[in-house]
């Protein structure tokens, strides 16, 4: 009797731990598709995580006198369901980023990097607090910032970067979206 007991809480703790993790990861990727105002997606999604997490919930409450770890699991899962969700959305994201890098002296050799790894990379230039600056303007999908951040720090480590998020786009070149 003590052995089933045992392993039905154990059995218990791991839905607990797994329906967590699956609520609160479809809450991190519903949040993305209501940024991106995708509203049946997010609503789909919003369906699926409240229910999980009622059933998640409700079996947290039932158990609480006999099966603390439970609790534990609950938190557990919501920490690792955030992580999990932020690596989901990553991967989903094809949203374009406009990114603008400003520069004092290291302009030429940034964009001819850039360049060279297929980015196409627009130059002007601009005046900034101290003086003269070059900007440089690169438009590609979120997931390559960091290839771009790269190249970017390692030529001149006092750039400044600032993104923000395309909502739409005609024209032009876009790395990893047209070939030159």
């Amino acid at each position: 009797m003590e052995v089933r007991l045992g392993l039905e809480i154990f059995l218990w703790t791991l839905a607990i731990f797994f329906g967590r993790i699956a609520d609160v990861s479809l809450a991190t990727i519903r949040i993305n598709f209501i940024v991106r105002h995708k509203k049946i997606f997010a609503a789909l999604v919003g369906f699926l995580e409240v229910t999980i997490f009622i059933f998640v919930a409700a079996r947290v409450i039932r158990d609480l006198n006999n099966n603390y770890f439970g609790i534990f699991a609950y938190g557990a899962g919501f920490a690792a369901g955030t992580v999990i969700g932020m690596t989901i959305s990553d991967k989903l994201s094809i949203d374009l980023i406009s990114i603008n890098i400003i520069t004092k002296s290291k302009s030429g050799e940034i964009v001819e990097l850039l360049r060279a790894e297929g980015f196409g990379a627009t130059c002007y230039d601009g005046i900034g607090r101290d003086g003269e600056v070059k900007i440089i303007n690169v438009v590609c999908k979120q997931n390559h910032v960091p290839k771009l951040s790269k190249i970017v720090f390692a030529e001149d480590p006092a750039a400044f970067l600032s993104t923000h998020t395309l909502g739409t786009h005609r024209g032009g070149f876009l790395y990893g979206i047209k070939k030159k």
